[in-house]
């Protein structure tokens, strides 16, 4: 078919703004397009949808795949340059998360707070995992009050103080 030899190399590259990606953009939405009974009349603009929705929406898969790799490249990202000064709350949240639970709910409550410091928002950690988001945001609020206890520092700013419950 001469659509997917050159108009559609055309249309993605428009798309894309000429971004070098539009090559696997093509091949992507071929493979997205494959299943469907489309007439050559049809084609390129259902082809053009389908580009412009599968580049510009964030959590496609195709930016999943080739623009915004997410949990994949975080163990990649951190940084090896000595040189760079590292916050004191941030080595402070890596010794708590590499700290051993004490038991599974310690280890439950690091997991789930791992998927949302990775970068999943808390509808994606319910599609993976099968919680309620109540129960999500309950168990990354006990993180934060865990946090601060292993912290053993004193509140310094009211907000913080008004989510520990007192004993």
């Amino acid at each position: 078919m001469k659509f997917w030899e050159r108009e559609a190399y055309d249309i993605a590259k428009r798309v894309t703004g000429g971004n070098p990606l539009y090559r696997d953009l093509v091949s992507h939405i071929y493979l997205l397009l494959y299943k469907y009974e489309l007439d050559e009349e049809s084609l390129p603009k259902m082809f053009a949808r389908f580009c412009w929705n599968q580049y510009n929406w964030r959590d496609s898969e195709f930016n999943k795949q080739f623009r915004f790799p997410g949990v994949e490249l975080f163990d990649q990202a951190k940084p090896n340059d000595d040189d760079l000064p590292e916050s004191e709350f941030k080595i402070l949240l890596e010794n708590y998360l590499e700290k051993l639970p004490s038991n599974d709910q310690e280890l439950f409550i690091k997991e789930v707070t791992k998927m949302h410091l990775y970068g999943m928002t808390y509808r994606e950690i319910k599609d993976n995992t099968g919680l309620s988001l109540d129960t999500i945001h309950k168990t990354i609020k006990q993180f934060k009050y865990d946090l601060f206890i292993y912290s053993d520092r004193p509140c310094e700013s009211e907000s913080i103080s008004r989510d520990i419950p007192e004993h």
